[in-house]
């Protein structure tokens, strides 16, 4: 499968907001949850990413990195065909399950909720968001 231009630099955006994206949080629905957010500190293994109705897998050829610190991230990748991309911002969490993401290299705001697992290596970190710019993202990481 060849991947557009348009796919690889969203790509970019979708990196942070595969990896950071948030939701507003809803005091009727409470769609962010109660209680204390769990720390995503650390390196993760990408998996699979989605961005709009593409997904990409290690089986397609596709790998990347996405690395949370305190308050920002790094995110690298190679697509098939395409080529390295990379992105980098800063994210914060609400309650526990929703995260905001705004990337440096790419214009709009990433708003998703999010799951990890656990702590330790191996915890599966997933992610489903909408960004302002370029609609759909998600992604399935591994902490390392």
């Amino acid at each position: 499968m060849r991947l557009t231009k348009s796919f690889v630099a969203s790509g970019v955006a979708l990196a942070g907001a595969l990896v950071f994206a948030a939701c507003k949080d809803s005091t009727s629905s409470n769609a962010c949850g109660t209680g204390v957010a769990p720390v995503v500190v650390g390196t993760y293994k990408l998996a699979s990413y989605t961005l709009g109705t593409t997904t990409l897998d290690t089986t397609s050829g596709a790998s990347g990195q996405l690395r949370f610190y305190a308050s920002t991230y790094a995110f690298n990748a190679t697509i098939p065909i395409e080529g390295a991309i990379s992105d980098s911002g800063t994210y914060s969490i609400s309650g526990v399950r929703c995260m905001t993401e705004v990337s440096v290299q790419n214009p709009g705001t990433t708003t998703g909720t999010f799951t990890l697992s656990g702590t330790t290596p191996g915890s599966i970190f997933t992610y489903s968001g909408t960004n302002s710019a370029v609609g759909a993202l998600g992604f399935i990481a591994v902490k390392q």
